[in-house]
């Protein structure tokens, strides 16, 4: 896949919530319709902190992703008020959102935890539909981690992120002796 076709559209609440913006069944609703519009792969992450929807297309298609979105919620007698919906339309704009991101999540640990851990279960969901997206975003993540990890007040928080990333995309991309092998070869046993 061709990483400069990746999009994607984030939509938070503006006030924090401890629960989904949206339930799993709208999710897979919603997905649904946005792969028929868009003609292409289309993944939905949710989680506590928001929906992020990253899809592929030459076109930018954040509009009628925004627009879905808010019938599914104001059907729920919700305001579109209440959220914030921004859109990166290029992988530069993309990688810079996700670094400001992964740096405001790694001031807040538990949260952080939390979110990591629903994301990478949604991933593992996802994979086998979502393959070309998915690979896709190990790539822009591992980037932007690599990037963080140079700085040293970002490195110990987000390593255990990184691994976690590591770890499903091995164990979603190999045959059972080659998970086996990369695994021992990265071990940490290994590194210097």
């Amino acid at each position: 896949m061709d990483s400069s076709l990746l999009k994607s559209v984030f939509i938070s609440s503006k006030r924090y919530k401890k629960q989904l913006l949206i339930k799993h069944d709208e999710v897979s609703t919603l997905q649904t319709f946005l792969i028929n519009a868009i003609k292409n792969e289309v993944l939905i992450i949710n989680t506590n902190l928001g929906i992020d929807v990253y899809y592929q297309s030459s076109s930018d298609c954040s509009l009628i992703i925004k627009n879905s979105f808010l019938l599914v919620i104001t059907k729920n007698g919700k305001r579109a008020a209440e959220y914030r919906i921004t859109s990166f339309n290029t992988i530069q704009k993309l990688r810079s959102a996700m670094k400001n991101s992964f740096i405001r999540l790694s001031t807040m640990p538990l949260i952080f935890k939390s979110y990591s851990k629903s994301m990478m279960n949604q991933l593992n969901k996802h994979f086998k539909k979502d393959t070309k997206i998915i690979k896709t975003l190990f790539v822009v993540w591992q980037d932007v981690i690599n990037i963080l990890c140079k700085e040293e007040i970002y490195a110990l928080k987000i390593k255990k992120f990184q691994q976690n990333l590591q770890d499903n995309f091995i164990e979603n991309n190999y045959n059972p002796l080659l998970k086996q092998l990369i695994k021992d070869s990265t071990s940490s046993l290994r590194c210097n």
